[in-house]
């Protein structure tokens, strides 16, 4: 009996040691569960706080590409209208370049008329003076003048 009564000591003893360790283990696991949920918290937080950031960058990059894009846009309007410009600058070049030849062979045929006008007018001249000249001879000679 006796060793039936050591026997349960033990059995109870061991059972003890058991209950013991299983609370102690649990209790254990209890701190670690904690401890891993505050980790959770803490990364959930985090987590929260990298997304506001790239939402906010995210925001910011579109807003900086709006902008390069308007900026594009007035660039590539600009040039357009420069195009333009210069398109109409060397019609504008073309037509002065035409009115310029123009008026130079206008010049060049009013020289010539000019020339031929004073050609003429010594001509007329000299036709002049010969027929001064022939009246004056005639004149003498009907006047008896040597």
């Amino acid at each position: 009996m006796e060793n039936q009564a050591r026997k349960e000591a033990n059995s109870i003893s061991a059972s003890r040691q058991a209950s013991s360790a299983a609370e102690i283990d649990n209790e254990a696991l209890r701190d670690q569960v904690q401890h891993l949920q505050k980790q959770i918290q803490s990364m959930e937080d985090m987590l929260e706080d990298v997304q506001a950031a790239a939402e906010r960058e995210e925001a910011t990059v579109r807003e900086r590409i709006r902008r390069y894009k308007e900026k594009e846009e007035t660039m590539r309007k600009e040039l357009n209208a420069g195009r333009k410009e210069v398109e109409q600058m060397l019609k504008s070049e073309a037509a002065a370049r035409g009115r310029v030849e123009e008026n130079e062979e206008a010049l060049r045929e009013s020289t010539l008329t000019l020339e031929n006008a004073r050609a003429e007018i010594e001509v007329l001249r000299t036709e002049l003076a010969v027929s001064n000249v022939s009246l004056c001879e005639g004149v003498r000679i009907s006047y008896g003048a040597p």
